[in-house]
Parts: C-alpha cells; sequence; structure tokens
C-alpha cells in the first residue's frame, strides 16, 4: 500500500485506510496481524509531533506489501471511511454523556453525604448552583446524544440526515470536553 504519512492511534490491532485500487480511491481495513498469525508488514517511522491531541499518538507508517480488506465499494473510500468516522464520532457523544451522567451522580451523592461548616454540602447554596449546573449539562449532552440516534437512525428523511452530517462532529467535539476544567476551578 505504501507510505502512510498520519496514522491515527498506530497501537491499534486495525486501521482503516485510505489507498488507490483499480477503481479509485477505496477504503481497507489492515489488520496489524495475518490471517496466518503473521505479523502484517506495518512498520512505524516515526511518531508526529502535533498540538493538540497528543495523548493519541499519531505516526508517519510505511505498509510494503501490507494485507488488508476492501470495506464498502471500490472507488468510494472516502465516502466508507466518513460514514464510519461519522458512527465514531456518535460513540464519543455516548461515552462523554454517560461519563458526564456518572461523573453528576457521583458529585451529588458526595456533596449529600459531606458535612461542611455544619450542613451538608448538598446545603450550601453555591454547592447547589454547581450541582445544578452539572445536571442540567448532563441532561444536555443526553437530550442531543438521543437527537443525534434518532437523526441517525432515520438517514432516510433528508432534513435528519443533514441534522446527522452536521451536528455529529460539532456535539462530539463540543463544549463537554470543556467542563471539567471549568469544575476544577470552581471547586477550588
Amino acid at each position: 500500500m505504501g507510505h502512510k504519512w498520519f496514522v491515527s492511534a498506530p497501537m491499534c490491532d486495525a486501521f482503516l485506510v485510505l489507498a488507490q485500487a483499480p477503481g479509485g480511491l477505496s477504503c481497507f481495513l489492515l489488520p496489524r496481524w495475518r490471517p496466518d498469525g503473521s505479523k502484517n508488514p506495518l512498520h512505524i517511522q516515526q511518531l508526529k509531533r502535533k498540538m493538540g491531541n497528543v495523548s493519541n499518538a499519531s505516526s508517519e507508517t510505511e505498509l510494503r506489501g501490507a494485507f488488508a480488506w476492501m470495506v464498502g465499494d471500490e472507488g468510494r473510500g472516502v465516502r466508507t471511511i466518513i460514514e464510519m468516522v461519522a458512527m465514531t464520532r456518535y460513540d464519543c457523544m455516548i461515552g462523554s454523556a454517560a461519563g458526564m451522567r456518572q461523573a453528576t451522580a457521583q458529585a451529588i451523592h458526595h456533596a449529600s453525604h459531606r458535612h461542611a461548616f455544619g450542613a451538608r454540602l448538598s446545603e450550601q447554596p453555591l454547592m447547589q448552583n454547581v450541582l445544578a449546573d452539572l445536571a442540567i449539562e448532563s441532561e444536555a449532552a443526553t437530550t442531543l446524544m438521543l437527537r443525534m440516534a434518532r437523526a441517525m437512525d432515520h438517514q432516510g428523511n433528508e432534513h435528519e440526515r443533514l441534522l446527522s452530517r452536521i451536528a455529529t462532529p460539532s456535539a462530539s467535539t463540543g463544549s463537554v470536553s470543556a467542563r471539567p476544567t471549568t469544575l476544577t476551578r470552581q471547586w477550588r
């Protein structure tokens, strides 16, 4: 398959890659191990130095003679990989909403059982504000995630298809990730 300038998460056991096929750019599933148990020739050339999500490694990779299965139709690789990325982004929305819900439940439980200044934390006005903000943001994330599920389930409807196409990428990278920083500052 050749040289890949950018491979996300090179520690994984399988990769979706785009490569030229006779019918045009196509999507392939490239496993780390071949079906016979031998290592697939995936050689990491170097890790990328990047800004942003540095905890998720990215690398330049050489794939000379690598084995892979075609995913989707030949020549429709970009369309195939975009559909799969949309599902991955939706998975991120589910995980974020679930994490927020669990964090909110734990914060409320903790505040209901911890005493400070002669009363439960949950009875303190400022803590009530923080807990209310957490609950509202958690409900909003859950509602958005469920709305996107509906849109993804009704792709035959043009409005739902367009909504999922536009909203899923923005919702999976939205303000959910910024919330813990705000909370840390408020709780100090």
